[in-house]
């Protein structure tokens, strides 16, 4: 790094201990330095120590913070800065977007977030000073399997505000689908040739191939077809304030080949 860019750095930093302008960076180490643990976040090129207990990481099950948000992008606010090293706080900066939050954000208003976790099951979102633990049905209206398939730490998101007190937030309302466009294109009684795109318990998923609104259909025994099969569709009902069909695989067009 250049001295310029350097001394700009270190004046951001510097201007961040002296109002409180939040930053970003990654966190990207954990090092001890005596008995305290440190999390190590690099801000554009500089290691910046983060004490554990100014991660402040609303899951209380975790007994390693540091180590939970590892590789995760986060905000924070400088605290101190001496010869060596930058002390910072996650928690600071937290509370300060709450108050942005409190303040400035309506219910239904879309926000941005930042993924900080990913689970099979869920995926832990990042925003206005809140952690926010998000399920399948929170995500998206098609059937998720694996919710590290569709998202890793780091990924920003768009995501609507349902509430504010309790805050709550919805992946899934944020989307743009096919049926704010076209809610009245398929009827029951039709069919659709349509692609298997999962086999659980609840049944076969199946995409349309025309704008990829999903059918679940149920199990077929023995006929089930693997997934990445083309099959035709008939459509049995459809609820369109869900975004959600069912209908009934009628016909096995193709199966991938192994």
């Amino acid at each position: 790094m250049k001295q310029t860019q350097k001394d700009e750095v270190r004046r951001l930093l510097q201007k961040s201990y002296n109002y409180k302008t939040i930053l970003t960076g990654q966190l990207a180490g954990k090092k001890k330095i005596g008995d305290k643990t440190y999390g190590v976040v690099l801000y554009q090129g500089i290691r910046c120590l983060l004490p554990a207990e100014e991660v402040d990481l609303s899951t209380q099950t975790v007994n390693d913070p540091i180590g939970a948000l590892l590789g995760a992008t986060i905000e924070f606010v400088v605290t101190d800065i001496q010869k060596d090293n930058v002390f910072i706080s996650r928690k600071v900066a937290k509370q300060l977007r709450r108050i942005e939050f409190e303040n400035n954000v309506k219910e239904g208003q879309i926000i941005n977030g930042r993924v900080i976790g990913v689970s099979p099951k869920n995926v832990y979102i990042d925003a206005f000073g809140y952690e926010f633990g998000l399920t399948a049905k929170d995500v998206d209206y098609k059937w998720i399997h694996d919710m590290r398939e569709r998202f890793k730490v780091g990924d920003s998101v768009k995501a609507k505000v349902i509430s504010k007190k309790p805050p709550q937030i919805s992946i899934k309302e944020a989307l743009t689908t096919p049926w704010e466009k076209d809610p009245d294109r398929y009827k029951v009684g039709e069919q659709y040739v349509g692609k298997v795109v999962a086999v659980a318990n609840l049944g076969i998923f199946v995409d349309l191939i025309e704008d990829g609104r999903q059918v679940l259909c149920p199990p077929m025994g023995l006929k089930t077809p693997v997934i990445g099969s083309s099959v035709v569709v008939l459509i049995k009902d459809i609820n369109k304030e869900q975004k959600k069909m069912w209908g009934d695989i009628v016909r096995i067009i193709s199966e991938p080949r192994i």
